[in-house]
């Protein structure tokens, strides 16, 4: 679950900036996030994304709310499609449909095809 702080600090954030590291150094990206009720952050990406290769080397990441906002450091969690609960899916859905999931059974499709990946950030 994200901090309170920092999920505060996400309203109207339309995206984060999300580090990762490749050989001893960090690299950022801007992406898209959903935040669950729970306070669970998502992040859905293409499955050969350079971000993603370097998630499958090394889960960890830091977060950070663009603008000189907070940063919290977690690991993302690669979610199996079959696990994908409901509120999850239609969160998905909503902020990513224009990417192809644009129902919950096309979002579940390109996760077993394993075109695109969702991920949890379980934050240390």
């Amino acid at each position: 679950m994200l901090p309170p702080d920092f999920r505060r600090a996400l309203d109207g954030a339309e995206t984060l900036l999300v580090s990762s590291r490749e050989a001893g150094r960090e690299r950022a990206v801007h992406t898209w996030f959903v935040v669950t009720p729970d306070g669970d952050l998502y992040l859905f990406n293409y499955a050969h994304a350079l971000r993603v290769a370097r998630w499958r080397n090394d889960p960890w990441v830091r977060l950070t709310v663009p603008g000189g906002g907070p940063s919290v450091e977690g690991e993302v969690q690669f979610i199996d499609p079959a696990g994908v609960d409901e509120a999850v899916q239609t969160l998905v859905v909503e902020r990513w449909g224009m990417w192809g999931a644009t129902t919950p059974e096309g979002l579940r499709r390109m996760l077993r095809d394993r075109s695109h990946v969702l991920v949890r950030v379980e934050v240390a």
